[in-house]
């Protein structure tokens, strides 16, 4: 009974923890996100305030899941973010709050994003006065990506695309590496494991883990994309598929290492 009380629980609380964020986004966006957009400054600064604020945001729903007993984010390698400035910030997608733990912690940073939610009424206005960048168009959001890297922006990719399926293996698409290769970028790996599983590709928001989760994040000093690629190739094609096996694999093992761990 006790059991089947705090299912529940943890059910309620994960939907009013979603609920409430939506509702916050209405309101900031009614009231606090005209006046930033209207404040003085020009396009570049107006934009940095949005994603400061939609960080601010980040943080305390997290504070709020944290609070409630229902999941709490572990960060390992935090002092490596203040070297992410011009680099490319690739992660594991494990869990539904993986980009909301990233842009907490990086609040300045640009994020490739599903062109779903410039649709949301509940983030487009956000999403569009942050300037993150619709995957929308595969061709042009690859030269986007890029040039806002050698801008000396913080990019945030999700090489797989998409939430990982539990108990099978990553599978990168080859956009991250496309990027990384064509821009020649430094790479800021992170690993993302959640234990026990939570808010999945393959899951309802509802259906809870037994227990709280935890979210482990580690974050890897920023790295040269020859470091992953023993044997790089002048061909543009044959580089982008090399990158793309050796960055699975890299993250594959880092994966392993949790999961032997627990």
């Amino acid at each position: 009974m006790l059991r089947k009380l705090a299912y529940w629980y943890r059910a309620l609380g994960t939907g009013f923890c979603f609920a409430g964020f939506g509702v916050g986004c209405v309101l900031v966006g009614v009231t606090v996100l005209p006046v930033i957009l209207f404040w003085p400054g020009n396009k570049a600064t107006r934009r940095g305030r949005v994603r400061r604020l939609v960080s601010l945001a980040f943080r305390v729903l997290l504070a709020a899941i944290r609070g409630l007993g229902l999941g709490r984010v572990e960060v390992e390698g935090r002092e490596w973010l203040k070297h992410a400035a011009g680099r490319l910030v690739l992660a594991t997608h494990p869990n539904y709050l993986d980009a909301v733990v990233l842009l907490s912690l990086l609040p300045t940073a640009d994020c490739v994003i599903k062109s779903g939610l410039w649709r949301n009424p509940f983030t487009r206005a956000f999403v569009i006065a942050a300037g993150y960048i619709s995957n929308g168009d595969p061709v042009d959001v690859i030269e986007t990506c890029i040039q806002a890297v050698h801008g000396g922006e913080i990019l945030v990719l999700f090489p797989e695309g998409t939430r990982t399926t539990p108990g099978e293996p990553l599978r990168f698409k080859r956009g991250a590496a496309q990027v990384a290769v064509r821009g020649d970028l430094e790479i800021l790996p992170v690993v993302m494991h959640c234990s026990p599983p939570a808010l999945l590709k393959t899951t309802k928001w509802y259906q809870v883990p037994e227990h709280a989760w935890v979210l482990r994040v580690k974050i890897f000093p920023p790295r040269p994309l020859s470091d992953f690629v023993p044997q790089p190739s002048p061909l543009p094609g044959v580089a982008v598929r090399r990158a793309t096996r050796a960055l699975q694999s890299f993250f594959q093992e880092q994966i392993r290492h949790y999961e032997h761990a627990n």
